[in-house]
């Protein structure tokens, strides 16, 4: 029960921070509440773009625990809701850093300041998905424009798309850092469209993690799901307009539906 606790946890108050519905949009498509043309295309950048590999394998043998980034990643993402919830703000590395303390307390493991600064530096070194360069390549080509929105800080999500040979690619890499509000509070989309200088409604975020597709489609924005291994939807917010097993199906969902409403 411990091993899954966080996660259920998170999922809880995530969607406490979505708007109350009065009528059931599990079976209900995104597609009908907007059909905007999208002018740009935001990313969410761990998970979606850079594969966390390395760094889901040394956090579990930090924490000595197959399930120990699972476990960890979810309270990671519960206590930046809980900052969210109680006006207060702290750096996602500073949450991490925290949670992975706890994360060690839960499964009753002690754990070396040194392991864990060499387990959280890994964050800055990941590589990117192998089908994400040829997908960002197709939707620039077909003339979107590209930003990220992560939770992490600007420096963090600067080296990380850096050291990932994507940076080139976005002409805007935004932090929630602006705005002080961590996904999926509404004001981070919000915050994003404002600086990219259109409508929520023309934008798509692009995630590989259902409670940032719930917090997209409640903002107002279009969404694209990643079906990255171990990911799902949830099954209570409305239905993302576009889907695909990686960046490339993704691009090609995006490309096609604008082509064949232009016929």
């Amino acid at each position: 029960m411990k091993k899954v606790l966080p996660v259920l946890i998170f999922a809880i108050v995530a969607s406490s921070f979505l708007p109350k519905q009065t009528i059931d949009n599990s079976n209900r498509s995104a597609s009908t509440i907007t059909a905007k043309k999208p002018l740009v295309i935001l990313f969410d950048v761990n998970e979606t773009l850079l594969d966390m590999s390395p760094l889901k394998k040394k956090v579990n043998e930090v924490l000595g625990n197959k399930e120990g980034f699972r476990i960890w990643f979810g309270m990671l993402l519960q206590y930046s809701l809980v900052d969210n919830s109680t006006g207060s703000y702290h750096e996602f590395s500073a949450i991490a850093d925290a949670t992975l303390d706890m994360a060690a307390k839960t499964l009753g493991k002690e754990i070396k300041e040194q392991d864990k600064k060499q387990a959280l530096a890994l964050i800055k070194q990941l590589k990117a998905y192998p089908d994400v360069e040829k997908g960002l390549s197709m939707l620039k080509a077909a003339g979107y424009r590209l930003a990220t929105l992560t939770n992490s800080a600007s420096q963090t999500q600067m080296a990380q798309l850096n050291h990932a040979g994507l940076s080139k690619y976005f002409e805007q890499t935004l932090s929630v850092d602006e705005v002080k509000k961590y996904k999926p509070a509404l004001e981070s989309y919000k915050y994003a469209a404002k600086a990219l200088g259109v409508n929520t409604g023309e934008m798509v975020m692009v995630a590989a993690h259902g409670w940032d597709i719930a917090g997209a489609l409640a903002a107002g924005m279009q969404a694209g799901f990643i079906e990255r291994k171990g990911q799902s939807l949830y099954s209570l917010s409305p239905k993302p307009q576009y889907t695909g097993k990686d960046l490339v199906e993704m691009a090609k969902a995006i490309i096609e539906k604008e082509n064949s409403s232009n016929e």
